[in-house]
């Protein structure tokens, strides 16, 4: 009567990783059922995955009429590697013809 108990269970990356697609979220849903009562019980979590930094630095000084070259690191978190992953910069008079393939 009145206890609390702990159970963990891990998910890991080989068993979600089919199903997040572009997504950054996973619904994690949680059900119980007291064999004594016949309650069933069920809560829902939504766990936002947290998508690494990309870190941007100028390699030069950035000069009016001038091309600056920019370094861009990122760190694949993933125990795979990535494929098919490109980078496209934006800004304010800043045109990227084309994206770059990694």
């Amino acid at each position: 009567p009145r206890a609390e108990d702990t159970v963990t269970m891990t998910v890991s990356y080989a068993e979600y990783q089919p199903h997040v697609g572009d997504q950054d979220a996973l619904k994690l849903t949680v059900a119980a059922a007291v064999q004594e009562t016949g309650q069933v019980l069920a809560k829902e979590l939504l766990v936002r995955l947290h998508t690494p930094e990309l870190t941007l630095t100028l390699l030069g000084p950035a000069v009016v009429g001038q091309e600056v070259p920019v370094q861009v690191v990122f760190q694949n978190p993933l125990p795979e590697p990535l494929t098919g992953a490109s980078l496209r910069m934006e800004g304010a008079g800043i045109s990227c013809p084309k994206p770059v393939s990694l």
